[in-house]
This record gives structure tokens, C-alpha cells and sequence, in this order.
């Protein structure tokens, strides 16, 4: 019975799951911090789409990172376009580490609510059958463009979510990290997307800005899965001139989430 209400108690809450496996591989050790196994995990992930890994793991952090981003997975099956990292980031804040994971994200019922707002009226843009294209230019831990998708996907289905172009940016490289890391995994287990481009820098100036994830999405086969898809082997910096979030404000429909 115990074992019963715990499990429907992560299911319903799965940051809680996620952080306390955290929590319990930085206690085993002590090497490293909570932040930085949450860090390894979105480039673990990453790596699963082929991003090279700046350093390949040792042996400590490739077998706990195995079953760490099993996990994730299976939490992104089963909450579809739901911010599972942002609200891990936050239990493990609360947990003494706001030193190093002192932010706060929006909340996903505020999200959705602001998604279901901004989306309205989308029929007209998704019959042009032209890209869509939402910005996001301080993201968090992305939860704003997952309900974007979500709304998307329940009003509209899956396959309207191909006409859309996401971009997103942050000053923070975890922030920009884990955005990547929910978008895609979502994408790939619930949902093609147009395009995806996260970036790390100053959403104002420009100034540092690094290419976290920039990628059109191939079409989808016969068996509804997608073929090929690769992100850059590696976050690499950029000019100004070549950020596609800049043309993202001047080219098509530019749809905000503010």
C-alpha cells in the first residue's frame, strides 16, 4: 500500500521523482553539487541527440546518468509538454542550495493560462500553412513555450505543431540548457516541431550570445517517428548578425508570449 501511494505521488509530482534521485547521487559522493548533476543531465540528454559531450563522462557519472535520464524519459512519456526541470531546479533550491539554484519559474497553470490566451484565434496562420514563430526571449526553464506546445497540440493536434518556429534565450547556461533539453525531448516522444533554436546571451544586447540547440526538424515517417534528427556537436559562439531570434521578430507571424 506504501509503495502504492508513493508511486502515484511522483506520478502526480514528477520534480519531486526526479530531485530526490538527485538529491541522493550528490549525498552518495559529495563530489558534486545538486546543481551540477542537473546540469550533467540535460547534457546527457543533449548528448543523446547527438551533441558531442565537452568531456566524455567517467565511469561515476556515465552509470548514474543512465539511469538518470532513463528517468527523466520516462517522466517526459508520461507528462507530455510538461516543465519537469524547472520545478526539480526549484525542489532542489528549497533543499539548501539557493546559493546556486536561487531562481523561480513561472508556475505551468500560469503558463497555460497565458498560452491559451495568446494562442487564440490561430486558425487563420495555421491554414496559410507559413511558419509560426514564437519567442521567448528570457525562458527559464522554457515552461512558457511547453505550453505553447501543449495548447497547440490539444486545440489544434499534433500535427500543427510543424508549422511552428521556436526560439528561445537566457542569460543563464542552465536555464538555456534545460529549455533545450525539455523541448526536445517532448518533441521527439510527443510532437514535431518546426524549428527549435535556444540560445545562452543577452536577449537585449546580443552581447555572448551561444548557440545551445538550433535545428529544423526532418519529416516524420510512415510510422509517425522522426528520422535523423542531430543538434550541434557542441555549444559554439555567434555574431549578431547570425541569430535567427533577431530575424525570428521581422520574418513571418511573430506571436509573444508577454
Amino acid at each position: 500500500m506504501v509503495k502504492t501511494k508513493t508511486a502515484l505521488k511522483d506520478r502526480q509530482s514528477p520534480a519531486r521523482h526526479l530531485s530526490r534521485d538527485i538529491e541522493t547521487l550528490a549525498n552518495r559522493g559529495r563530489r558534486y553539487r545538486p546543481d551540477e548533476w542537473l546540469y550533467f543531465l540535460c547534457q546527457d540528454v543533449l548528448a543523446g541527440f547527438g551533441r558531442r559531450l565537452q568531456q566524455p563522462w567517467d565511469e561515476e557519472r556515465q552509470e548514474a546518468l543512465h539511469a538518470l535520464s532513463s528517468l527523466y524519459g520516462n517522466l517526459v512519456g508520461e507528462h507530455p509538454w510538461t516543465d519537469i526541470l524547472g520545478p526539480t531546479y526549484m525542489e532542489l533550491g528549497s533543499s539548501g542550495q539557493q546559493r546556486w539554484l536561487g531562481q523561480y519559474f513561472t508556475p505551468q497553470t500560469v503558463a497555460s493560462c497565458m498560452a491559451e490566451m495568446q494562442l487564440a484565434g490561430l486558425d487563420a496562420h495555421l491554414h496559410s500553412k507559413t511558419r509560426i514563430r514564437v519567442m521567448e526571449p528570457t525562458c527559464g526553464s522554457g515552461v512558457m513555450l511547453l505550453a505553447a506546445c501543449d495548447s497547440v497540440q490539444r486545440h489544434h493536434g499534433v500535427s500543427a505543431l510543424q508549422q511552428f518556429a521556436l526560439t528561445a534565450i537566457d542569460l543563464d547556461r542552465l536555464c538555456a540548457e534545460m529549455t533545450a533539453t525539455q523541448l526536445l525531448a517532448n518533441a521527439t516522444l510527443h510532437g514535431a516541431l518546426g524549428e527549435v533554436h535556444v540560445y545562452q546571451g543577452n536577449a537585449l544586447t546580443h552581447e555572448g550570445m551561444h548557440v545551445i540547440v538550433s535545428l529544423a526538424w526532418p519529416p516524420m515517417d510512415e510510422d509517425g517517428l522522426l528520422e535523423n534528427l542531430t543538434v550541434p556537436s557542441c555549444p559554439m559562439p555567434i555574431g549578431v548578425n547570425a541569430i535567427p531570434a533577431a530575424s525570428a521578430i521581422r520574418v513571418g507571424e511573430q506571436l509573444s508570449l508577454f
